[in-house]
């Protein structure tokens, strides 16, 4: 039986140790490039397990129906926008996935707070030409940061805001009063929210129901100093609004890990605004993620494929009674 890890694209997991656990079981085949259509369903047509690594592929009702051999979707990370689970479920292929890189999120998150609040990309710029700037830097202390969605992300963001002696509120779509005073975080209404802090950090799941939450309304009603900070997904904001509160200035700046269409194309008006800080989807990108995601999924693999134990399907009720086994 084979292993098929698709969009190995930074060529972490080929080199992690953990592949070799898969390699007494299993051949292993990785991929680090972006294939054709094509060129994707001759890789996986007779794959018995894939490792998509986050959601860099787009399994399709096509995609799903194409595959002959599939016994098992090790996902990497906790989404899955990227996967048609109807047909997955239709198909009766299990889909697994691993905890999410929400601290890695959060440690981005504080890099773009603290590299707009105290200038640090200027100021980088103009020492190398040859300039010393008198820079007075804005401090995070005492000042609000609203999160919106205070799932792990957010809460993880609560907890390190506390610790800069920031005022910690919070909002989110299910969010219950009692669920944020158990965080020792204020519950506020959106509008209050957006009225009051000077860090906006968007930390929400992308459902329809959270496709453009912010709009043109809503950065009209925030400080013209916020700086509103999205590592959800691009999608989350009304983009062409938010390029248009930048530009005018209704608001201080952003820090944008995601965008509505990925890669950012070249002629983006985001690129040429002054008061962003941009990253190309890097937020859960860190050497401890990586080797996080692979060896949970290894595991994941031994714990279904071996043991007969599934462990983290999330559609466990597509499984049969017999054990599959190498």
């Amino acid at each position: 039986m084979n292993v098929v890890i698709l969009d190995d694209w930074e060529q972490c997991f080929a080199a992690n140790p953990e592949i070799e656990r898969l390699k007494q079981h299993f051949s292993v085949e990785v991929y680090h490039d972006k294939p054709t259509q094509d060129e994707l369903l001759n890789r996986i047509e007779y794959a018995y397990i894939i490792i998509p690594i986050r959601e860099r592929t787009l399994f399709s009702k096509e995609v799903l129906m194409h595959l002959k051999n599939i016994k098992l979707i090790a996902q990497t990370g906790a989404g899955l926008a990227h996967i048609d689970m109807d047909t997955a479920n239709q198909l009766n292929i299990p889909v697994a996935t691993t905890p999410g890189g929400s601290a890695a999120v959060v440690e981005l998150i504080f890099g773009m707070m603290l590299a707009h609040a105290r200038n640090l990309l200027l100021l980088d710029q103009e020492m190398k030409q040859g300039k010393w700037m008198e820079s007075v830097g804005s401090g995070l202390e005492n000042k609000t940061v609203g999160i919106i969605g205070l799932g792990k992300i957010g809460s993880g963001v609560a907890k390190i805001a506390k610790a800069f002696n920031m005022n910690v509120v919070a909002w989110g779509p299910r969010l219950t009063k009692e669920r944020a005073h158990a965080q020792e975080v204020e519950y506020l209404e959106l509008n209050q929210l957006l009225q009051i802090s000077h860090f906006v950090i968007l930390a929400v799941r992308l459902v329809p129901a959270t496709k453009h939450l912010l709009k043109e309304e809503h950065f009209k009603e925030m400080r013209n100093d916020a700086f509103l900070i999205n590592t959800s997904r691009g999608e989350v904001v009304d983009e062409e609004a938010l390029v248009k509160a930048l530009s005018e200035k209704w608001i201080g700046g952003a820090g944008l890990d995601v965008f509505s269409v990925e890669p950012l194309g070249p002629n983006h008006p985001l690129l040429q605004l002054q008061n962003v800080v941009l990253t190309p989807h890097i937020g859960w990108k860190t050497d401890n993620m990586f080797h996080k995601f692979l060896s949970t999924s290894v595991e994941n693999i031994l714990s279904f494929m071996i043991v007969g134990n599934p462990q983290r399907i999330v559609n466990i009720e597509v499984l049969k009674s017999k054990k599959p086994t190498v």
